[in-house]
C-alpha cells in the first residue's frame, strides 16, 4: 500500500463515520491540525506506529487499511 492510498482511505474512514480531524488528533495526543497535515500534505509521510494503531483501534480496522502490516486488526 502506498502512502497515498493509507491517507485516502483515513479519509475514507473519516467521512464515513462523521469525525472531524482536529477530534482525532486529541484522540492521539496531537496538535489539532495533525490529522488534516497527514492527509491534505502529506506531512507526516507516515503516521507514527502508535498513532496508526490508536486510529485503526478506533475505527475498528485492519492495520492494513492504513498502511501497517496485515493481520493487525484490534479492537
Amino acid at each position: 500500500m502506498t502512502d497515498g492510498e493509507a491517507r485516502a482511505a483515513l479519509q475514507r474512514l473519516i467521512d464515513a463515520s462523521g469525525e472531524g480531524y482536529a477530534g482525532l488528533s486529541r484522540l492521539l495526543g496531537r496538535n489539532p491540525a495533525y490529522v488534516q497535515q497527514y492527509i491534505k500534505r502529506g506531512s507526516p509521510r507516515r503516521l507514527a506506529v502508535g498513532d496508526r494503531r490508536l486510529l485503526a483501534r478506533y475505527f475498528g480496522v485492519d492495520e492494513a487499511v492504513l498502511g501497517g502490516p496485515a493481520g493487525r486488526r484490534i479492537g
